[in-house]
C-alpha cells in the first residue's frame, strides 16, 4: 500500500493501486457547528477525522484495507444553527449527498463507512435513511451509530448523559487536535446541565436546552489523557462495526 491512506494526499495512480487490495471507504461526517467557547465550529469533523485515522489502523490490524475520503462537514445541525458559524442543511439534502458519495465510492471500494461523532437525532436519522438508500441503489454502505447502547455503554458517563463540547467532547479533540483547543477560555467555564434531559423533555435549539454558550457538561474536567482512551475505545467500535459489516468474525 501507499505511505498515505487519506485519498486527498494521494494522486489517482496512487489510489488505483491501494484499490488492488480491495479498501474499504472510510468518511469522516460531522457537523459545521457551535461547540462554546473554547472549541472551534470544525470540532466534529477533525474528530472524525482522527477516528477514521484510528479505525483504519486498526482494520489493517485485523487485514482489513482502507482509505479515508475527504470529509463531510455540512450536514443536519439545527440544534446549533441560531449560533454564529453553525451551518445547518435540511435532511433530505444530507441524505442525498451522501447517498450519492456511497453509491459513487461503492464502485470502486469494498464497503463505504460514514464515520463521525455528531449525534443530533435527526442527523443520525439522515445517515440512515442514506446508507438504506444507498444499499437498495447496489452500493454496500453503513454508518456509524454512537448511541447504539452496545457502544454507549463503553464510552463513559460524560457521553451518556449527553456531553456536547463538555469533559468528552473537548477531551477527544484534546486529543485528536490540542492547538484548536482554547485552554484559557476552557478553564473558565462553569458545568452545564447535561443535553440529553433537555431533549428528552421537548427542548429543539441549544438555547432552549440551557446551553446559551453552545455547550454541555463540564469542559474543564476534560484532559489529554481521557481524549486518548476514548479515541482508543472509538477506534475500536469503528473497527468492530465495519468488520462486522463486512461478515468478518470480530
Amino acid at each position: 500500500m501507499a505511505d498515505s491512506i487519506v485519498i486527498s494526499e494521494m494522486s489517482w495512480t496512487q489510489i488505483e493501486e491501494v484499490l488492488k487490495e480491495r479498501p474499504v471507504a472510510l468518511v469522516p461526517v460531522g457537523a459545521t457547528e457551535a461547540h462554546g467557547p473554547h472549541l472551534p465550529v470544525s470540532t466534529d469533523v477533525l474528530i472524525a477525522q482522527a477516528l477514521a485515522q484510528r479505525g483504519a489502523v486498526k482494520l489493517k490490524e485485523h487485514g482489513v484495507h482502507s482509505l479515508i475520503l475527504p470529509s463531510v462537514p455540512f450536514v443536519v445541525a439545527e440544534l446549533g444553527a441560531d449560533f454564529p458559524g453553525t451551518i445547518s442543511v435540511t435532511p433530505e439534502t444530507e441524505v442525498a449527498l451522501l447517498r450519492d458519495v456511497a453509491v459513487a465510492a461503492s464502485r470502486k471500494f469494498r464497503a463505504v463507512a460514514f464515520v463521525g461523532v455528531h449525534v443530533e437525532p435527526a442527523h443520525l436519522e439522515a445517515m440512515k435513511q442514506a446508507t438504506e438508500a444507498a444499499n437498495k441503489a447496489g452500493a454496500k454502505a453503513c454508518y456509524l451509530d454512537i448511541t447504539r447502547k452496545r457502544w454507549a455503554d463503553t464510552l463513559g458517563e460524560a457521553f451518556a448523559e449527553g456531553d456536547h463540547a463538555g469533559a468528552w467532547e473537548t477531551s477527544l479533540l484534546m486529543a485528536a487536535a490540542p492547538d484548536r483547543v482554547d485552554n484559557s477560555a476552557r478553564r473558565n467555564l462553569p458545568p452545564v446541565d447535561s443535553l440529553r434531559p433537555a431533549l428528552k423533555k421537548g427542548a429543539k435549539t441549544f438555547a432552549e436546552a440551557g446551553g446559551e454558550d453552545a455547550y454541555f457538561g463540564d469542559p474543564t474536567a476534560a484532559s489529554t489523557e481521557d481524549g486518548e482512551a476514548y479515541l482508543e475505545s472509538l477506534a475500536e467500535i469503528l473497527s468492530l462495526s465495519v468488520m462486522e459489516f463486512l461478515g468478518s468474525k470480530a
